[in-house]
């Protein structure tokens, strides 16, 4: 999938379950989903993709460093370490005593990160070079379907999904 697809429904699907799991404020949960969304599969798909020189000239070829789901889910986590520290620094940064709010912040930032690799991994799963799975110790790709990364209809009918999670998220969430 595109880059751009990611990014839209990783932030809906992210921003839907914080909402369902929390009762935060709904440009709260959209600031984290957005931040992880946006570093995360930025940083999976530039680290992830490497180019091949062939015949054809170069293109552009997925890695397992990036493409397996418990290392997205390692990279997921990376992304959001500082977030991580802005929260503690505001919160435990100027006061000495115990604070029960940056926990309540702690966990939604955890959740995105934790999140923001498995989406990924969803929606690459039905492209053409799909996903790598480890199986008799070697990487072996995985694909449900075999569509193009640039296929309108697919990226489309993400992006749509991922704007419906925003909505119901928009719905479902603490607004004032």
């Amino acid at each position: 999938m595109k880059l751009k697809t990611h990014y839209v429904f990783s932030t809906g699907l992210i921003s839907l379950l914080l909402s369902l799991l929390f009762s935060l404020n709904f440009y709260y949960n959209l600031f984290i989903a957005f931040y992880s969304s946006f570093l995360g599969n930025t940083l999976i798909d530039r680290i992830g993709h490497k180019e091949m020189l062939t015949r054809r000239g170069y293109i552009p070829v997925r890695t397992p460093l990036t493409h397996t789901l418990p290392r997205s889910i390692g990279w997921g986590l990376v992304v959001i370490l500082p977030l991580l520290y802005l929260i503690y620094e505001t919160h435990y940064g100027y006061s000495y005593y115990y604070d029960d709010g940056y926990y309540y912040s702690f966990l939604p930032v955890i959740i995105s990160g934790i999140l923001v690799g498995p989406s990924h991994m969803l929606l690459d799963v039905f492209t053409e070079n799909g996903i790598y799975i480890k199986k008799n110790g070697k990487w072996r790709r995985y694909a449900l379907a075999h569509f193009k990364y640039d296929n309108i209809g697919i990226n489309g009918l993400a992006i749509f999904l991922g704007f419906l999670m925003l909505l119901a998220s928009y719905y479902f969430s603490y607004h004032y």
